[in-house]
């Protein structure tokens, strides 16, 4: 009894002192608040890069040009970018806002850039963080394709209360900790009031790909629905850097209960917005969603 109250009392201080943090860092970046656009349909397809979603580009390809399309990181690596023309693109990774034309590690950031400015011809809306604002990346965007419109979002992540939260969500004043760039993208497509959202290629599995060498090095094996697997090995999961430490197996799991308890903040939010996100993903270990099985389309790509 006498550790059930405590408990009780612990979790009310936590959240009132998370509540007065997140409303300091909100007062700050206030004018930083998001304005997203209207949506142009009522269901929308988030398609994440894991392998899975080859699949289901074969199999759901015609319903999923019948919605509102969105895309993330380096989807436009893939030929069937310019078929899908999605309306909506999403990078929220840091390494694409340092990258500059001297950069000589990132040929995958070279490979997206390229196709923004040369194979998109249909309006498309970009959504990055506000801390992008200014980098090479979209100045390079923003002056060498018209096509493309550029939305900054706000992330600042926001704990404590949950009437607090998610009024702050809703005002665009804040986000969840979005650990993966799918998360952001469920984050800003719930606030566009889309009836539907589907997930597709949201494998995430990486955890199927882990491996620890002779050396005590964290080896992990990335593989996207774009990649060759035969091209793709384990490589080393850097924490510093100067590349002289891996992230330990303890912190890689603590990443992934992130991501994991990310898509149930997510799932609470969608339900209170009215909005329904359906894992449609041909192959997901993503719990916090309902799955559904759609059928196959009469055509494949």
């Amino acid at each position: 009894m006498i550790e059930a109250v405590f408990n009780s009392v612990s979790q009310f201080l936590n959240a009132v002192f998370a509540s007065l943090v997140s409303l300091l860092k909100v007062a700050i970046r206030f004018q930083h608040a998001t304005h997203l656009p209207p949506r142009q349909q009522p269901v929308c397809s988030v398609l994440g890069n894991g392998p899975s979603l080859n699949e289901s580009l074969a199999d759901q390809f015609d319903f999923i040009r019948q919605t509102e399309i969105v895309c993330v990181n380096n989807f436009a690596h893939a030929d069937i970018f310019t078929r899908l023309q999605p309306q909506n693109y999403i990078i929220s990774d840091p390494n694409y806002f340092v990258f500059t034309e001297h950069t000589t590690d990132r040929d995958d950031i070279r490979q997206t850039l390229a196709s923004f400015r040369e194979r998109v011809n249909w309006p498309m809306t970009l959504y990055v963080p506000h801390f992008a604002r200014g980098s090479y990346l979209l100045k390079t965007i923003e002056q060498s394709n018209p096509a493309i419109s550029v939305v900054y979002f706000n992330y600042t992540v926001v704990r404590g209360f949950r009437s607090l939260i998610y009024w702050l969500y809703a005002k665009g004043l804040g986000m969840p900790q979005a650990q993966t760039v799918i998360i952001a993208a469920l984050a800003l497509m719930i606030n566009r009031k889309f009836e539907r959202i589907y997930l597709f290629g949201a494998d995430t599995s990486w955890h199927e790909q882990i491996r620890l060498n002779d050396q005590n090095q964290l080896l992990i094996k990335q593989i996207h629905f774009y990649d060759k697997p035969k091209d793709v090995t384990h490589q080393p999961v850097y924490s510093d850097a100067q590349r002289q430490r891996t992230f330990s197996m303890a912190s890689q799991f603590l990443s992934l209960h992130k991501v994991f308890r990310g898509y149930e903040v997510l799932r609470d939010y969608a339900d209170y917005q009215g909005v329904k996100v359906i894992n449609a993903s041909a192959k997901s270990y993503i719990d916090a969603f309902e799955r559904e099985k759609l059928p196959q389309s009469v055509s494949n790509p």
